[in-house]
C-alpha cells in the first residue's frame, strides 16, 4: 500500500505544479488542513475519495487524473 500511496503523492504534487499552487494554496482552496496535506504529500498515509475529489476540483483535474494508472500499478 505504501507504493500505491507514493504514486498518489507524487500524482497530486505534480498537479499542484501544474496549477501553479503551494501546499498553503492547495489546502486554503481545498479547505484540508495543510498538515494533513503535508503528511499525505510525504505519502505517509492514504488520500481518501473525499480528498482527491476536492484536490482534483481545486487543480482542475479528474480523479482519475490523480490515481496511477495500470503501468505504475506494476
Amino acid at each position: 500500500m505504501e507504493h500505491l500511496d507514493q504514486m498518489v503523492a507524487g500524482k497530486v504534487r505534480l498537479a499542484m505544479s501544474d496549477a501553479g499552487l503551494c501546499l498553503e494554496d492547495l489546502a486554503a482552496r481545498s479547505g484540508l488542513p495543510a498538515s494533513d496535506l503535508r503528511s499525505l504529500l510525504a505519502a505517509h498515509g492514504s488520500f481518501t475519495l473525499d480528498e482527491l475529489v476536492r484536490i482534483a476540483a481545486v487543480v482542475r483535474r479528474r480523479v482519475v487524473d490523480l490515481l496511477p494508472d495500470q503501468e505504475g500499478m506494476r
